[in-house]
């Protein structure tokens, strides 16, 4: 894994060629880094969705890659985005604790990919179209096993057992677009209606959102929406509840079915156990003040196959603006 992102972060700086100017230039405030992990330990769990790491760079420089081509722009007037992300996703069964294949329960598997991204606001039609290509593993090179016996070891916690029969070794390729329409914007409450789409090799699936926020922010459709950017408000604090809620048709998803390429998984969940529509929600708060904020947030995921419980984790997310 590690190789991996050694060798597609020097690969693609000799498609930067302007890059050196892009970071000798004056910081906009609409930059920023970001680091979200995601646990089920905060709703005292350990299964499913057991633990998700993002890292997450925007900057102007990121749109000189190759792989931005593949990403859509709005319109020529929109203000635009471009992303780095790296991102690993663990998945487990119900139980830990079982010795041997678990049937009829999730398979254990692990996920890394790196992600180009594109958010396009235009501000003026309060509509956001983000657009992102991953590509990854799925599998033992992922190093979930690696960093869940770890973590475990660390805290004198349990060894997990059955990670010999996680998912075999598979590529990764995947888009995702996600279109948000203003429907209610206010001063102190927003409500965004969205569609979602994913295809490849990981999800392929289709869903529609709503979220919410309600508080003190920075509009939600000027720029990024960052509450760090403190050039763009009056007050350099921020506080505000966010919620979300949708419903998604699922037609394949791997970290249950196993890679589309490589079919010699020891063991994986068979389609007619995957079900075909998954309901989702979350909700938490943000707190932001200057070029800092935090976000802590509850998700919950009703049953993604026969037999399985709805499941819940949280996420806390750093994010400073430069």
């Amino acid at each position: 894994m590690r190789l991996l992102v050694i060798l597609f972060l020097f690969s693609g700086l000799k498609f930067f060629p302007q890059l050196a100017d892009s970071l000798n230039a004056t910081p906009k405030t609409e930059n920023y880094f970001s680091v979200r992990y995601d646990n089920d330990f905060f709703s005292a769990t350990d299964r499913y969705y057991t633990q998700g790491i993002r890292v997450n760079l925007v900057h102007p420089a990121i749109r000189h890659s190759p792989f931005s081509h593949t990403l859509i722009r709005l319109s020529k007037t929109a203000l635009n985005y471009y992303g780095l992300q790296l991102q690993q996703d663990v998945f487990t069964p119900v139980s830990i604790r079982h010795e041997g294949i678990f049937y009829g329960e999730r398979p254990f598997t692990a996920v890394f990919f790196i992600s180009h991204s594109l958010v396009s606001v235009h501000t003026s039609e309060k509509t956001r179209l983000e657009t992102r290509l991953d590509l990854g593993i799925i599998g033992p090179n992922a190093k979930g096993e690696e960093e869940q016996k770890g973590i475990h070891k660390a805290l004198d916690n349990i060894e997990p057992l059955g990670w010999e029969n996680q998912l075999a070794q598979d590529i990764v390729v995947n888009y995702r677009a996600c279109i948000e329409k203003g429907l209610i914007m206010s001063k102190h409450f927003e409500l965004m209606g969205a569609s979602i789409g994913r295809a490849g090799t990981l999800y392929t699936d289709l869903g529609i959102r709503l979220n919410t926020r309600l508080g003190i922010f920075s509009p939600y459709f000027d720029n990024l929406g960052l509450e760090n950017d403190a050039s763009k408000r009056k007050s350099k604090f921020k506080i505000y509840g966010i919620a979300k809620a949708g419903v998604r048709a699922v037609m394949y998803n791997a970290t249950l079915q196993g890679g589309l390429i490589n079919r010699s998984s020891i063991y994986t969940l068979p389609a007619g156990d995957v079900n075909r529509i998954v309901a989702e929600c979350a909700g938490g708060i943000v707190i932001a003040y200057k070029r800092l904020s935090l976000e802590y947030s509850k998700a919950y995921i009703t049953a993604e196959f026969k037999n399985g419980v709805d499941h819940g984790w949280g996420k806390c997310v750093i994010t400073v603006c430069f």
